[in-house]
């Protein structure tokens, strides 16, 4: 009886793993690649805040920043927020290039700009706190969120599990389909995703502004779930 070999969805960087199994008429398998995703709640939540200002002269717009950065900075200690999970991203004083537009006043206004901006990792049901906490105490720019796991590689580690489970599935429909049995797993691989960029969560996809009183706008933080994907190449032998 002639070997059979069924290959669905065959990737370029298994078919040289492919070529150790040996396929012969002792050897008759199934091999299928599918993959799975899961996602869980986020646990970490990574917000970025700053302070960004304009002065008519050096002195005063860096001291101006420097006052703004302390209490912001002090705020978040305050709140326990251990300094490990606050690191500087941005620390910027510069002489400005007047916009066309601008009147002679705003030109002398903003001579100078400075700008500071911190990355706070805390837990993600802390989120909204810490980001309300850095506004009433002056920070003007909100960037990116990011929404993360403790352990990735144990959520990793269950995306492949679940893509295992699917490719055994795929592999008995097959195999039913031959009029035969699917037997044990006899070889599998995964394939480590890229990870997409971690700055990937923009902060308007992740907040709403909601009015609740008059002149009065309030930030609300909606973390997203946390997505990961598992391939996996899984050889099968058939009865």
């Amino acid at each position: 009886m002639k070997t059979l070999m069924l290959t669905a969805v065959l990737i370029c960087g298994q078919i040289a793993v492919a070529q150790n199994i040996q396929v012969n008429q002792q050897n008759k398998t199934i091999a299928v690649t599918a993959e799975e995703s899961v996602s869980v709640d986020a646990e970490i939540a990574i917000v970025h805040i700053g302070f960004h200002n304009y002065g008519s002269t050096r002195d005063m717009t860096y001291q101006n920043n420097v006052d703004v950065a302390d209490a912001i900075t002090k705020a978040l200690l305050n709140a326990h927020i251990t300094k490990q999970n606050i690191e500087t991203e941005k620390l910027q004083l510069t002489t400005v290039n007047p916009n066309p537009g601008w009147t002679p006043e705003m030109k002398k206004d903003r001579a100078f700009e400075a700008k500071q901006s911190w990355k706070v990792t805390v837990e993600a049901s802390k989120a909204q706190g810490i980001v309300d906490l850095a506004v009433r105490n002056g920070a003007n720019e909100l960037e990116d969120a990011e929404w993360e796991v403790v352990d990735p590689a144990a959520l990793e580690a269950k995306a492949s599990g679940a893509a295992i489970v699917k490719a055994r599935s795929i592999a008995e429909q097959m195999a039913k389909g031959l009029g035969t049995a699917l037997g044990g797993l006899i070889y599998a691989s995964n394939q480590t995703p890229i990870r997409p960029d971690t700055m990937r969560h923009w902060l308007d996809a992740d907040v709403a502004y909601l009015v609740q009183e008059k002149d009065k706008t309030q930030l609300t933080l909606f973390p997203e779930k946390v997505e990961e994907k598992g391939t996996v190449y899984a050889v099968f032998a058939i009865q």
